[in-house]
């Protein structure tokens, strides 16, 4: 009985962890806006002291930190199934 449930036990985690990785999206432009301008951030820091123009700053600098590595996860994702001129093509930030 032990050697049956052994096996079963492990495989159990791990089948749950990699169906969890199916199902995550890439997010989208509204979610990493939000990311950005979560509280603790440096975003909410300068708009608290009343430097908004630092705040706009350091928020344009971090959507576009943010697209960047999703859009380059997209693009590697891509790159498994075509070639490199059709994910050039068509790799895009969702809205």
């Amino acid at each position: 009985m032990k050697r049956l449930l052994l096996p079963l036990l492990a495989t159990l985690p791990l089948a749950t962890a990699v169906e969890a990785n199916l199902f995550q999206k890439e997010p989208t432009y509204k979610q990493i806006v939000s990311q950005c301008k979560r509280p603790g951030l440096k975003y909410a820091e300068y708009n608290e002291i009343g430097m908004t123009q630092f705040a706009k700053n350091y928020l344009d600098l971090c959507i576009k930190k943010e697209a960047q590595k999703v859009l380059q996860a997209k693009y590697n994702k891509c790159l498994k199934k075509n070639n490199a001129t059709f994910c050039q093509l068509t790799t895009k930030l969702d809205p």
